[in-house]
C-alpha cells in the first residue's frame, strides 16, 4: 500500500519563526514561491488579526473596563495589550504538510492527492477546535510542494474570576476542548498535537494510503565506538570460519572470551539496529540562536537532521544528546544577534541598496554569505546567522523597502527645506537642523536610539530625531518659545495644586482607615495592634453618629478614598509627564535657535565612546 509521511508544525505568532501572515497572503514574494502558480493557492479565510480581536473580545473587554477604577488598569486596543506583554502570543501558526518535497512536489499525481487530503483537514479543524479561531488560513500550491499556514487565536470562555471573562490563552483553550496534562512530558499541548495527527491519519486511510515513517539514518557513533565496532569485525569474522582459527585461539579460555565477545556484539548491533530503525522526533525552538547552536553541534557530529520551517526533525535515538546541548546553551550568544541588528539599523541609513549594505557590514569584519538564505557571521562568533532569522524586517526585500523608505524621507524633508526658505517659515531652522541631524548620524558620529524598542531603527523611530519633529509641529501650528513657556508654567502650576489634592486625599484615606480600625475594635471584637479600646472609644467621639447597625459604611468610604487617590495620584504622574515634556521641548527649541542641539549630541556620544576605552569613565580632552 503505497504511503504518505505527515508533518504538523506549531509556532508561536509573535517568535522570529512562529508565523509570517504577510507572506502567507503573498502581500510579497519569498525566493522560493514560483510566482506562476501562485493562482493555484486556496484562501480559506482572510481576516485582519486585529478586526479578529474585535469580533472576538471586544464586548469582554468592554465589561472588564467598566470595572476599573484606574485608569492605568484600563484597556484600550486588547491585541496591543498582547503583543507588548509578552505574556501571551496573541495568536498561534500550524503547518500543516503530507509527502514532503522529494517525494510529493507541486504538480505531481502524489502532489495533488496532498491537496485534497488538506483541504479535507482543513474543512474539519474549526470542527474540531471550538477554541482555536482561525483568521487566516492559505494552501500553498506555488513553493516545493503542498501545505497550509492555519493561523488561529486560542481562547477561553469559562474559569477566570479576574480579568477578562474571555481571552487569549493556549491552556486554557486546550482545557476547555477536553485536553490534560499528564506530567511534564505529555502536557496539553502535546497531546492536541497528537490529536490532530490522528486526524490527518484517519484522512490517509480514508484514502487508502498509510502513514510512512520519514527516511531513517545510520545511528552516529564516536570515535570510540567505531574503534570497538571494527575491533569486533574480525573475532565475528574468525568464529564464522573457525577452521581459520590458529590452535592458540581455539583454547577453552580464548573460545569463552570469543564466544561473550561474540554475545556483547550481537547485542550492541541489536541497539544499533533499533536505533537506526528508531521514529523521527520534532524538535521546537523559539530562540533561533538555541536552535542554531544545536545544529551547528548536530553538523561537527555529522548528526544528520532535516531543517523545518520552526526548528528540525531528528531520530528519536539522539534526543537524550541534543537536550544535553540544550543544558549548555547560554543565552548570552544572543549579544551577537543584538549587535548584527544593531549595527545593520547604523549601516543601512548611509546605503542606496542592499548590496551597498553587504559591503559596509563587511568592512567591519563581517563574512556575509550569499545565496538563497543571506547568512552573515559576526566577528569572533561561531557560525553564521542568517538575516531571516531576525525578523521579517531583516529579509533582503525588507532591507530594500527600509533603504527606499529612508530615501524617501531624506528625500521629502529637502523639499520641505526649500519650501521654508522660500517662503521664509517658521519652520526654516528646525528643518535646517534636521537635516544636519541626518547628515551627521550618516557620518557615523551618532548613535541609533529607537523611539519604540520592538521596532527596527528608521528615521520616524530615532528618539532623538522624533523630537525635532515634534518641535516642528508645534512651530507649524503657532507655538514659539515663550509661548511654550508660559504654557510650561501653567502646567507647572497645576501640577503644584494635582500634588497638593494628592496629600489632602491621602491624609483622607488614613483618617478614614483609622476610623475603620477603632470601628472594627469597637463593634466586630477584632484584635489591633495599634489600637486600644480606651484609644477607640476616644476616637468614637468625634463621629457619634456610627453606631453598631451602620459602622461598616466606614469601610466602604475608606475604599472610595483610596479610589479617588489611586486615579488623582495617576493623574498627577501624567500631568507630570506633560511637564517633562515640555520642559524638554523649550531647551530643544533654545538649542535649535542657537544653532546648537546637533553639536551637543555629538558632544555626549564622543564623551560616552572615550568613556568605553578608559572604563571609569575619565579621560584627558
Amino acid at each position: 500500500m503505497d504511503s504518505y509521511s505527515i508533518s504538523f508544525t506549531l509556532g508561536k505568532g509573535n517568535s522570529p519563526h512562529g508565523g509570517n501572515i504577510r507572506h502567507n497572503n503573498r502581500e510579497y514574494f519569498a525566493g522560493n514561491v514560483q510566482k506562476e502558480n501562485t493562482s493555484l493557492n486556496v484562501e480559506y479565510k482572510i481576516q485582519d488579526i486585529e478586526d479578529a480581536f474585535h469580533q472576538l473580545f471586544d464586548e469582554a473587554l468592554k465589561e472588564y473596563n467598566k470595572k476599573q477604577v484606574r485608569k492605568d488598569r484600563v484597556i484600550e486596543n486588547y491585541y496591543e495589550h498582547l503583543c507588548n506583554s509578552n505574556r501571551e502570543s496573541p495568536f498561534y501558526e500550524a503547518i500543516v504538510q503530507f509527502g514532503n518535497v522529494e517525494d510529493t512536489p507541486c504538480g505531481s499525481q502524489r502532489g495533488e492527492v496532498a491537496k485534497q487530503m488538506l483541504d479535507e483537514y482543513m474543512r474539519d479543524f474549526q470542527k474540531r477546535n471550538p477554541n482555536l479561531f482561525v483568521f487566516n488560513a492559505v494552501l500553498h500550491m506555488d513553493e516545493a510542494s503542498p501545505h497550509i499556514h492555519i493561523d488561529f487565536i486560542p481562547f477561553y470562555t469559562k474559569g477566570r474570576t479576574n480579568g477578562l471573562g474571555k481571552g487569549v490563552s493556549m491552556k486554557a483553550a486546550l482545557d476547555e476542548q477536553g485536553f490534560k496534562a499528564h506530567g511534564q512530558k505529555l502536557n496539553r499541548l502535546v497531546a492536541w498535537e497528537a490529536s490532530e495527527r490522528k486526524a490527518m491519519e484517519k484522512i490517509l486511510h480514508d484514502h487508502q494510503y498509510v502513514r510512512a515513517e520519514k527516511q531513517a539514518f545510520h545511528r552516529h557513533m564516536t570515535v570510540d565506538e567505531y574503534k570497538l565496532k571494527m575491533a569486533d569485525a574480525p573475532i565475528m569474522e574468525a568464529l564464522r570460519k573457525q577452521h581459520f582459527v590458529s590452535t592458540e585461539d581455539m583454547t577453552k579460555e580464548n573460545i569463552r572470551k570469543l564466544q561473550m565477545t561474540v554475545k556483547n556484539s550481537e547485542q550492541k548491533i541489536a541497539e544499533l539496529e533499533k536505533e537506526k530503525s528508531s521514529p523521527h522526533k520534532s524538535f521546537f525552538y523559539s530562540d533561533p540562536d538555541k536552535q542554531a547552536f544545536i545544529q551547528s553541534r548536530m553538523d561537527s557530529m555529522k548528526i544528520p537532521y532535516v531543517e523545518t520551517e520552526n526548528g528540525f526533525d531528528a531520530q528519536e535515538c539522539y534526543a537524550e544528546q541534543i537536550r544535553e546541548w540544550e543544558k549548555l546553551f547560554k543565552s548570552s550568544t544572543k549579544s551577537y544577534r543584538e549587535k548584527l541588528m544593531e549595527d545593520i539599523d547604523r549601516l543601512l541609513m548611509r546605503c542606496n541598496d542592499v548590496n551597498e549594505l553587504y559591503k559596509k557590514l563587511e568592512a567591519e569584519g563581517y563574512k556575509v554569505k550569499l545565496g538563497k538564505y543571506i547568512s552573515v557571521k559576526p566577528p569572533q562568533a561561531e557560525r553564521f546567522i542568517r538575516l531571516k532569522t531576525l525578523g521579517e524586517e531583516y529579509n533582503e526585500r525588507a532591507l530594500q523597502n527600509r533603504i527606499q523608505n529612508a530615501i524617501k524621507f531624506e528625500k521629502e524633508l529637502n523639499e520641505k527645506l526649500e519650501q521654508a526658505k522660500t517662503n521664509n517659515l517658521p519652520t526654516y531652522k528646525t528643518l535646517t537642523t534636521i537635516r544636519f541631524y541626518t547628515l551627521t548620524f550618516k557620518k557615523g558620529l551618532l548613535p541609533c536610539r529607537k523611539k519604540f524598542h520592538q521596532q527596527p531603527f528608521s528615521w520616524t523611530n530615532d528618539e532623538e530625531l522624533d523630537k525635532l519633529l515634534v518641535l516642528n509641529k508645534k512651530i507649524n501650528q503657532g507655538a514659539t518659545i515663550q509661548s511654550m513657556k508660559e504654557e510650561f508654567k501653567k502646567a507647572e502650576e497645576e501640577l503644584k495644586n494635582k500634588n497638593e489634592a494628592v496629600t489632602e486625599v491621602w491624609k483622607k484615606v488614613q483618617r478614614l482607615a483609622k476610623g475603620q480600625e477603632a470601628f472594627d475594635v469597637l463593634y466586630a471584637n477584632k484584635k489591633s495592634d495599634t489600637m486600644t479600646m480606651e484609644q477607640a472609644e476616644l476616637y468614637h467621639k468625634r463621629y457619634p453618629n456610627i453606631n453598631e447597625s451602620n459602622y461598616y459604611k466606614a469601610a466602604e468610604l475608606t475604599e472610595e478614598a483610596r479610589n479617588e487617590y489611586d486615579l488623582i495620584k495617576y493623574e498627577a504622574k501624567e500631568l507630570e509627564k506633560e511637564v517633562k515634556a515640555l520642559s524638554g521641548a523649550i531647551s530643544i527649541a533654545e538649542q535649535v535657535r542657537a544653532g546648537t542641539y546637533v553639536q551637543e549630541l555629538v558632544s555626549k556620544e564622543n564623551i560616552h565612546r572615550n568613556a568605553d576605552v578608559f572604563p571609569n569613565g575619565v579621560f584627558q580632552l
